[in-house]
């Protein structure tokens, strides 16, 4: 399988923020508070400091660092971006709205579980997920009708 320019750029995207996690242990810069307010001016992440529990709840540990960049839009950036290759590998638009809705509610039974409110950008986003899934439904059973009705009798 050829590599191309755009699998690089996402391999970038996916691991800069995950740098910015691994940079201050591989330095052995741990700060506390204080001296994050001290010299940066204002409250550090856990990430920044190092004190970030990831046993206790990996998925939102791993999306701390995307969160700080994409300010809580992080889990619909990754949606998007696989459900963009998966468009661009299959073009097969049921396995798409499959995989997208199922990842959809897995994320939903996970905040369920956890007892976490959802950000209001994750609503929002599930608003237009919605939205774009009945438009979907309207074009499929539009083009039933029109391929039933142009085919004639049999």
């Amino acid at each position: 399988m050829k590599v191309r320019k755009i699998d690089y750029i996402i391999v970038v995207l996916f691991l800069a923020p995950l740098m910015i996690n691994i940079l201050p242990m591989a330095e052995g810069l741990f700060v506390t508070q204080e001296e994050c307010i001290e010299k940066i001016g204002r409250e550090c992440s856990c990430f920044e400091i190092g004190t970030c529990e990831f046993t206790s709840d990996p998925l939102t540990v791993m999306l701390i660092p995307f969160d700080s960049i994409f300010g809580g839009l992080s889990i619909v950036v990754f949606w998007s971006i696989l459900i963009g290759i998966i468009w661009l590998r299959t073009e097969s638009p049921q396995l798409t709205g499959i995989v997208g809705i199922s990842m959809v509610s897995a994320y939903m039974a996970y905040i369920e579980n956890a007892g976490i409110t959802a950000v209001p950008e994750f609503e929002t986003a599930r608003i237009v997920g919605a939205m774009l899934i009945v438009v979907s439904f309207g074009i499929s059973v539009y083009q039933l009708l029109i391929n039933r009705i142009l085919a004639g009798p049999q």
